[in-house]
């Protein structure tokens, strides 16, 4: 599902969380909807979207790392290897990603 969206420039959306009150459990739910791939978390009350935006917002590390790929990749044609690991175009875009979510939050 994830592979076909981004094939397609489609977000995948998670479900909503039910329990309004419980913003604790929300928070879970939505940094691991983050983590398997989800481009946002849906939400039904106002009191949920900093919390979800929270969520799915870069961490400081995240941010660096992908900045130095990126960088690094600047002087690297095709395929490369960086910090051990392979890099190839969509683990680049993935880094661009990090870098736009991070520009909304400093923004």
């Amino acid at each position: 599902m994830f592979l076909a969206a981004g094939a397609y420039s489609k977000a995948v959306i998670d479900a909503v969380h039910l329990d309004i009150a419980d913003l604790e459990s929300l928070g879970a739910e939505a940094r691991d909807a983050a983590a398997l791939g989800f481009t946002a978390t849906a939400c039904i009350h106002p009191s949920q979207v900093a919390i979800v935006r929270e969520s799915y917002a870069p961490t400081v590390e995240q941010i660096a790392s992908a900045r130095a790929l990126l960088a690094a990749a600047e002087s690297q044609p095709g395929v490369f290897s960086f910090e051990g690991r392979m890099v190839d175009g969509p683990i680049l875009r993935h880094a661009e990603c990090v870098v736009a979510r991070a520009g909304l939050r400093e923004g």
